[in-house]
């Protein structure tokens, strides 16, 4: 990245050496860079809890995952791109949601098929990690955009009156799914980018009559939740026209949105100056609700990007460059942070719309056409006047990740926008093999145990020394999903009683032991990967935020295991020792002692001819008179003869309370 600068820089010494006129940029040197905190001052603690939105519109996710892109958070670990996206400061989702993205046989459109299914789950994965969600109705089965409003094609031949019905009905089936599904609806956008043109209207005052119905079934469903009405360009002149007819027309909305693409829309004062004067005319709040900035001009899905420095019909005032693209989304916080206290925030659009890098073209179309992760597949070539054929993301380039799915630093940008409260976001938790375990305590060596032996409902656990496994120390992990797993004792045949936090209390100092099966949170426990080859086993009753711990960081027998809030502590830490089934060869009764009665039952198996591993003395894979032979000398006291063994040995110190 540093050479790409470096290149960058010198074209432009050279481009300015020569007397060729380029725009001003406002550069910005690497090596000096820091980020530029922008405050949001006095916002209406009703929107948003009082702060900022710091947004990002990832409509596409659930189709790129499925042709295969995958996110790598900061540690270079496989993640949910809504946890990285919420640790790196996203507190808002915006997602987009057409009527019937599908031909007559069931195909996607593309663009991310974004149907209602779809934004249902992607509404529940925001939830997941404390975000809110902008609903983003386009009320058309593809892109509504400036250049096209088309209706859903069951739409086609209405009335305007029954066409106006028939948005009242979707805008409240759209609402009442993603709500009843988790999501954390804040926000629902009637329309896409409309200027003068709605569902295939083009009288501005038919079209708010049509947005009246969408907003009617909106308050009816939740008065909370608030309104938006989107336009496509600040730079246009239009805006105060469109706000004076919606004012005319007594339309009930909350928020005037605006589309701003620096290299398309203007400068950033007429941004903040257009905002500023819907505010205090209207009296009506004023966002962003889509920006974005190439930071390379390369290609990821080998299809052409739709903004490059040699583009045409452009203006690029920032370097085209990770820290070109970092300064341009923090000017644009500030634009909006600028307009006073109605100016609430800003969306970035599609951040992480991205390829399977290096492929063909061939088999990323192939991609596009079955999972509908590019722009539009072969499928939407009837239905949208624009498509000719199937085409993949030309926003990329554009993207806060790079190729491979890894966070640019220009991601960081919505870390410095303020006021920011803490998010108290999910630990992402380690997968492991599902298995039979025991839990050594990395600060005392000792282990996780049932107190006594006991197992019964309510027993204690605490720690304790062993040599060996035993039921009363060994836990087999289930998978329990989400990151989660449930803690099975090997008391009670391996499947009665789970490790217990009491009453599912989130409160430090929580006893933990054991319990059957509630069913509960207070049996789910997540391993956070930690130095030492160790793991922190954190509590989803505590919301992952307290860890099961030795009290006091005791490191004796018989400390009382108990949840502690997560602070980094050894005694915090865990190993995970694999448990494997013992084998101590000539031990046919599987006692533990080596006697007469092994040799009397060695004897029975050659004679059956039946197969026993415990007889195979000299390990070589067979029981046969050679073995017998081994077992008669070692009984009688033979030196030289040793009994192999495997596996984890028994436990012989019992763990009594003190």
């Amino acid at each position: 990245m540093k050479l790409k600068k470096i290149i960058a820089l010198s074209a432009a010494v050279l481009l300015s050496l020569t007397g060729v006129n380029v725009p001003e940029k406002k550069s910005v040197n690497s090596a000096e860079s820091t980020f530029q905190d922008v405050w949001f001052n006095n916002i209406d603690p009703s929107i948003n809890g009082g702060e900022p939105i710091r947004g990002a519109d990832v409509s596409s996710i659930i189709s790129i995952e499925q042709a295969g892109v995958k996110f790598y958070n900061e540690d270079g670990q496989e993640d949910d791109l809504f946890r990285i996206l919420a640790e790196h400061g996203v507190n808002y989702i915006r997602v987009r949601i057409w009527n019937e993205p599908y031909d007559s046989q069931g195909r996607g459109y593309g663009g991310g098929n974004s149907d209602l299914e779809k934004a249902k789950e992607i509404a529940r994965r925001a939830a997941k990690y404390n975000m809110k969600l902008l609903v983003d109705i386009h009320y058309s089965d593809f892109w509504a955009d400036p250049s096209r409003q088309t209706r859903p094609k069951y739409w086609a031949q209405h009335d305007h009156n029954t066409l106006k019905g028939e948005i009242y009905k979707w805008t409240s089936w759209v609402v009442e799914s993603i709500d009843k599904a988790g999501g954390n609806i804040g926000m629902v956008q009637v329309g896409n980018e409309t200027s003068c043109l709605f569902c295939g209207e083009d009288d501005m005052y038919k079209i708010c009559d049509l947005f009246s119905s969408a907003n009617k079934a909106i308050r009816e469903y939740d008065k909370n939740i608030l309104i938006a009405h989107h336009f496509p360009n600040p730079a246009s002149g239009h805006y105060d026209w469109y706000a004076k007819v919606m004012d005319e027309c007594k339309l009930d909305y909350d928020v005037f949105a605006t589309s701003y693409y620096p290299y398309w829309h203007g400068s950033l004062d007429n941004l903040t100056s257009v905002l500023k004067g819907i505010s205090q005319k209207y009296n009506k709040y004023v966002m962003v609700a889509e920006t974005a900035y190439p930071y390379t001009n390369d290609d990821c899905d080998s299809y052409k990007n739709d903004v490059t420095s040699s583009g045409t019909n452009i203006t690029l005032n920032y370097d085209v460059s990770v820290e070109g693209q970092k300064q341009c989304l923090t000017d644009v916080f500030k634009a909006v942070a600028n307009v006073g206290s109605k100016g609430i925030g800003v969306f970035y659009w599609e951040p992480a719309w991205l390829g399977v890098y290096g492929l063909s073209l061939d088999e990323q179309k192939k991609l596009w056409n079955e999972y509908g992760s590019g722009w539009c597949s072969d499928y939407a070539v009837g239905y949208d006047k624009n498509v000719t054929a199937v085409g993949g993301s030309g926003f990329d380039n554009q993207a806060l990740f790079d190729f491979y799915g890894k966070p640019l630093e220009s991601l960081d940008v919505f870390e410095h926008i303020y006021p920011r409260k803490e998010n108290n976001i999910p630990k992402l938790g380690a997968v492991v093999p599902e298995g039979k375990y025991r839990l050594k305590n990395l600060e005392s060596g000792l282990y996780l145990t049932v107190a006594d032996g006991e197992g019964k409902a309510g027993g204690n656990v605490f720690q304790y020394s062993a040599n060996g496994a035993a039921d009363y120390n060994t836990w087999q992990l289930v998978d329990a999903g989400d990151g989660y797993y449930r803690l099975y004792s090997g008391l009670g045949n391996g499947s009665t009683y789970l490790l217990d936090l009491d009453a599912g209390k989130a409160d430090d100092k929580t006893n933990i032991g054991i319990y059957t099966d509630t069913k509960s949170d207070a049996q789910l426990f997540k391993f956070i990967k930690g130095d030492d080859k160790s793991y922190k086993i954190v509590t989803k009753s505590s919301g992952d935020k307290s860890a099961v711990e030795i009290a006091n960081a005791d490191k004796n027998d018989g400390a009382n295991a108990q949840q502690f809030k997560l602070n980094g502590a050894g005694c915090q830490e865990w190993v995970l020792e694999p448990v494997e089934d013992y084998l101590l060869s000539g031990d046919m009764d599987g006692d533990g002692v080596i006697d007469s009665f092994d040799l009397l039952l060695l004897r029975r198996c050659l004679i059956s001819q039946s197969k026993n591993e415990h007889g195979d003395i000299n390990g070589d894979d067979s029981v046969n008179m050679a073995d017998m032979v081994q077992l008669s000398r070692f009984l009688l006291g033979y030196k030289d003869v040793k009994l192999h063994q495997h596996g984890t040995p028994r436990n012989t110190i019992f763990p009594k309370s003190r």
